[in-house]
């Protein structure tokens, strides 16, 4: 016997219920596989994520550590840069100072005689006049300027 389309849903039979429930298990489980994959995906984006903060921590703690040392190096020059053991160095190197009490040796040299004959200067011959016709042949051919 043919239904009518409003048929209350009671009366619908065993087995139209049984191929709805069906339908909405297999879409119930589809969504919690999606669901899942999703979550699954979610997860291991973190985890990556993770790792490339960690590594980058790491490199910014020996950065850190590099730049603690480069300041510590430059704090001690400064320091030795105010100190009078740098400015009693800067005064014997540079300025030729000497502290009290210290010895100067100074070198002495030996007199030398004033040359008694002075050389003349000689005049260098002047190079011949060439044709210029003759210059760009020797130059072309040999590679030579005149």
């Amino acid at each position: 016997m043919p239904r009518s389309r409003h048929q209350p849903a009671h009366s619908r039979t065993f087995r139209e219920r049984l191929r709805l429930g069906r339908a909405g298990t297999h879409a119930l489980t589809l969504v919690m596989v999606v669901l899942s994959l999703w979550m699954m995906a979610s997860f291991v984006g973190q985890i990556m994520t993770g790792a490339q903060l960690e590594q980058r921590r790491a490199t910014l703690v020996a950065e850190n550590a590099r730049i603690e040392a480069t300041n510590r190096a430059l704090l001690d020059q400064v320091e030795y840069a105010e100190s009078p053991a740098y400015a009693e160095q800067i005064a014997r190197e540079q300025l030729g100072l000497a502290a009290e009490g210290d010895t100067v040796l100074l070198p002495t040299f030996e007199d030398r005689p004033a040359s008694k004959a002075t050389p003349t200067p000689v005049a260098l011959p002047a190079p011949t006049p060439q044709l210029n016709w003759r210059a760009w042949i020797q130059a072309l051919t040999t590679g030579d300027t005149p």
